[in-house]
């Protein structure tokens, strides 16, 4: 217990307490113990509530590179490496950016001039720390950014460096911000091992993506447990960690998280990508002419009603568009109002049960097209068993899964796309009929009825002509 007057010690406190005099992994369980032991929680569930706790701390205090297990994060950086290429400039003025360089590979806040760094026989390399303000392009346009040097011009001189070396950057002391530095010379690298540790890291990270939750990785979390699963992180470095990402076709970095490269874009990255004239949604494949031919069938269905189902058939060369006009016709959307778009569902990884990721496609307005309108089906990539998102209408968010069934070759003198099959309608009853000891199919379904009465209230065209003019109305599909 604290004394009297002073706050009790908060969890992130009592954790790195706990945490501080370890020098290995220790079990997620033995941790919730120990703080449980300090700080008792009053949750109905408190070690769930403690490992909640826990887990906040991912990227500032610890990682956890096993869901068994925790780690400091000073452990996860101890002996990390990665390299750094050099320019001419570099060489000319025997400055780097600091802030690139040891971009989370750094305490979050780590003061810069508490830097340190050594050479290979544990001397102290001299450096200066030059912070001078800078005009930056940004989509607010032209801001002004301290931009922090260093310059280590003298040692670049005794190493005799050369523009085609590199810097090799080991992690001596992650919480003193101490680094050692050493040249590699253009005629001791080892290029492919590089590319090899490149790939490994990358799989690692790209792993680390498809196990989480979200389709997002925070960088301060993600890097740290990188390197805990690297396996000898302290032998041949591979490049800097953004170097890896950004040359893996799979992943973006938008200087914040990790993503899909093909993923959901945040506001901040459509408007960066608009800005720079990139296409938002993902780009097509290239197709040969034989597969533009092929006869793609599609088992299309309401999400929330799968009953309700429309089998599609269109040729790889077709395009959303006029795949989007098919569906708007089997399922009797308006063909003059309303957006739609089309969604790619990728399978993930990292999970025991079935999780999907969603691949932008494009919307389509079906006045002037839109972005996906001119995406043709086979620039898609789809394999039987593949799945697209189709949503009708923004507004009501009318939402169809589309399951790719066969991919055919075409059938002679038909024309595509084509409703090939459909459900078998399950006709409903008017009700109001009913009562009136009738049979009648139902055409339309009251809302406002239903919403009051907690049940469907279906009538047919007689009734609903018949009916409150005030309700709204909305017609059966079967």
């Amino acid at each position: 217990m604290s004394k009297k007057g002073k706050k009790p010690p908060t969890y992130a406190e009592i954790i790195g307490d706990i945490l501080h005099p370890f020098s290995d992994p220790i079990p997620i369980d033995d941790l919730i113990d120990q703080v449980q032991a300090i700080r008792p929680s009053k949750a109905k569930k408190p070690r769930q509530a403690i490992r909640s706790k826990i887990r906040e701390e991912e990227g500032r205090l610890l990682v956890c590179p096993e869901a068994s297990l925790v780690m400091p994060l000073r452990l996860a950086f101890q002996g990390a490496r990665f390299r750094k290429s050099l320019d001419r400039e570099m060489i000319n003025t025997g400055l780097l950016d600091v802030e690139i360089i040891f971009h989370s590979y750094l305490p979050l806040n780590f003061p810069l001039e508490g830097l340190q760094f050594i050479d290979l026989a544990g001397h102290p390399i001299p450096f200066q720390l030059k912070q001078e303000p800078q005009q930056i392009e940004t989509i607010f346009g032209l801001q002004e950014k301290i931009i922090s040097q260093l310059d280590i011009k003298r040692w670049f001189h005794s190493q005799k460096m050369y523009h085609k070396d590199h810097i090799l950057v080991t992690c001596q002391d992650w919480e003193k911000g101490l680094f050692r530095l050493e040249r590699e010379s253009a005629s001791a690298r080892n290029k492919e091992l590089v590319e090899a540790r490149n790939r490994q890291l990358a799989d690692i990270f790209f792993n680390l993506l498809e196990e989480a939750t979200s389709e997002k990785l925070y960088e301060r979390a993600a890097v740290p447990t990188a390197y805990a699963l690297l396996p000898d992180k302290d032998g041949y470095p591979p490049d800097h960690w953004m170097i890896v990402i950004d040359e893996d076709a799979r992943m973006t970095y938008d200087g914040w998280q990790i993503g899909y490269s093909d993923g959901i874009l945040s506001p901040i990255e459509i408007i960066l990508r608009q800005t720079s004239g990139k296409r938002v949604s993902a780009p097509p494949q290239a197709f040969s002419r034989v597969e533009g031919q092929q006869v793609y069938r599609f088992n299309a269905a309401f999400k929330h009603n799968a009953k309700i189902w429309r089998e599609i058939e269109i040729q790889g060369k077709q395009t959303l568009f006029e795949l989007d006009r098919a569906l708007r016709s089997a399922f009797e959307h308006d063909f003059f109002d309303h957006l739609s778009g089309f969604w790619k569902l990728v399978q993930r990884g990292g999970s025991k049960r079935k999780r999907y990721r969603e691949v932008d496609l494009g919307s389509l307005n079906p006045y002037d097209g839109g972005e996906g309108a001119d995406t043709q089906i086979a620039g898609l990539g789809l394999q039987v068993g593949d799945r697209l998102k189709y949503v009708y209408d923004f507004g009501d968010w009318v939402e169809h899964i589309l399951t790719l069934r066969a991919i055919n070759n075409p059938e002679k003198g038909e024309e595509y796309p084509r409703e090939v099959s459909r459900n078998k309608p399950r006709f409903l009853n008017c009700v109001s009929c009913q009562e009136k000891e009738k049979d009648s199919i139902a055409r339309w379904i009251c809302l406002t009825c239903s919403n009051i009465e907690q049940t469907e209230i279906v009538l047919c065209e007689d009734c609903a002509d018949q009916h409150d003019e005030d309700h709204y109305l909305d017609e059966i599909l079967y």
